[in-house]
Order: structure tokens, then sequence, then C-alpha cells
């Protein structure tokens, strides 16, 4: 399906590989460079955890894997709040763990999508007690949008994100690619990490290659930032919407 595409899959070590498989299994070539390691924070962050909160909100499987064990360390419960997971992957991390029903996006699996989400629009008529579990230094949309509207906003930071040391050059190299075909963009702190490493390494060659984002935003920002191909944009992070976005991409271009 997609024959000797390469693919450079820069998401983090816990999901480039299942990524990686999945895009085996169709004959592209996967070049594994995570640009992001994620690290636990401790538990610091227990002391947020609460039981005055009506809605939590888990911005990522992450937040799910970190988060989690500090509320059971916190002592609250969740099993009589409401339940938000910013994407199918997070909701299912969380009915792994035992939670019920967790609420997701309508269509778009992100910040925006949740706050244009029917049910999300009643948090905030409601004007809810909201607890977001995230990493530090995330984006501030989700907050700051419902702190306007009257919602009280605390966040549980349980795990932060740190640019790899592990240089892309080398597994090119060893890949045989000079310049990959399609380069995968799924976070804006992936973005950040491939335009430093681009500048570190002297690598201006990766501009030129196709990008593939998760979302509109992320699109407009990579255009911004000197790659020169519209980007391809997937509406959610699972291995099958990212290989048929690219079976889609390579008919047209064939």
């Amino acid at each position: 399906m997609l024959h000797n595409l390469s693919v450079l899959v820069t998401r983090p070590a816990e999901t480039s590989e299942a990524l990686a498989s999945a895009l085996r299994m169709v004959n592209a070539l996967p070049v594994v460079t995570p640009m992001i390691e994620i690290m636990e924070i401790g538990h610091k962050s227990v002391g947020v955890i609460k039981n005055d909160f009506d809605c939590a909100v888990f911005v990522s499987k992450n937040a799910v894997r970190f988060g989690l064990p500090l509320v059971h360390e916190s002592g609250v419960s969740l099993k009589n709040k409401t339940i938000f997971a910013i994407g199918p992957r997070t909701a299912q991390a969380l009915v792994d763990a035992g939670l019920k029903h967790p609420i997701t996006p309508d269509k778009i699996y992100n910040s925006e999508g949740l706050l244009d989400s029917s049910t999300f629009k009643e948090v905030i008529s409601n004007k809810k007690r909201v607890l977001v579990f995230r990493a530090t230094k995330g984006r501030e949309l989700l907050a700051s949008t419902l702190r306007e509207t009257g919602c009280k906003v605390d966040y549980c930071e349980c795990y932060i994100r740190r640019i790899s040391e592990k240089p892309i050059a080398p597994q090119l190299e060893r890949a045989g690619i000079s310049t990959p075909d399609v380069i995968l963009v799924t976070s804006g702190a992936i973005l950040s990490a491939i335009l430093r490493k681009i500048k570190e390494e002297c690598l201006p060659g990766l501009y030129d290659a196709q990008t593939l984002v998760l979302g509109q935003r992320l699109a407009g920002k990579v255009q911004k930032d000197g790659f020169t191909k519209p980007s391809l944009v997937v509406d959610q992070l699972t291995n099958s919407a990212i290989i048929a976005c690219l079976a889609t991409w390579m008919k047209r271009r064939n």
C-alpha cells in the first residue's frame, strides 16, 4: 500500500514502535526517531487533587498513565465525577484503568474540539469546576476559555516533555535516506524539537519533506515555521488514520 514510502516517526518511544510496525505491515519504511521524551514529575501534584471538582479532563494517554496514580494516592474517587478524554486513545486508556464511559469530543480530538462538543458546553453553561490532567507548560486555551466563562479550573501537571538528545541525521544515514518522504509532526512540542534539530544538525532539506500533522491549527504552525509543502492533516492519532491519510496522498501523487 505504501511501497517504499519513508516516514520519519517522531512520536515518543512509547507510541513510535507500534506505529512503525503498522507502517512496515503496509510496506512503508519507518525511521523511528522520537523527538521528545516523556518523564514523570513525581508526587508534588497530589495536593491539587481535592474532592471539590465536578469534572476531570485528561488531555493524553500520558495524562492517564501518570495522573491516575496521583488520584489514587490522593484518596479522591473519580467514580462520581464526569470524566472527559481528549480523544479515543485517551478514553480507551481510562476504560482499561476501570473508569467507565469517559466522554470524548464529537469530531476533532483537541482542545478546540472539546470546547465545541455538546456535552462539554454543559460544563461551560453550568460553570462547573474542572480539574485538568496534563503535562507542564501545556496549551492554555482550554483553561483560559473556561475561566472566561466563569468556570473554576485547576491543573494537575503530572508529567514533563523534554527534547530527546538523540540526533536525526544518524538514523536517516542508517536507513540510507537523505530526506524522508514524510515527517510526522503530531504536537507543538514535537514541532519545536524538529525545528531545533534542523538547526543544530544543519538539515535544511527536511523543510522540503511532506509533513503529516494533527489538526488544522498545527498545519498552520508548520507552514509558518518554514516547511514548504501544505501539510497532510488527520483529526485523530490512530495508526489506521495515519496510514489511511498516507495511502490517499500516495494515490493522488501517483
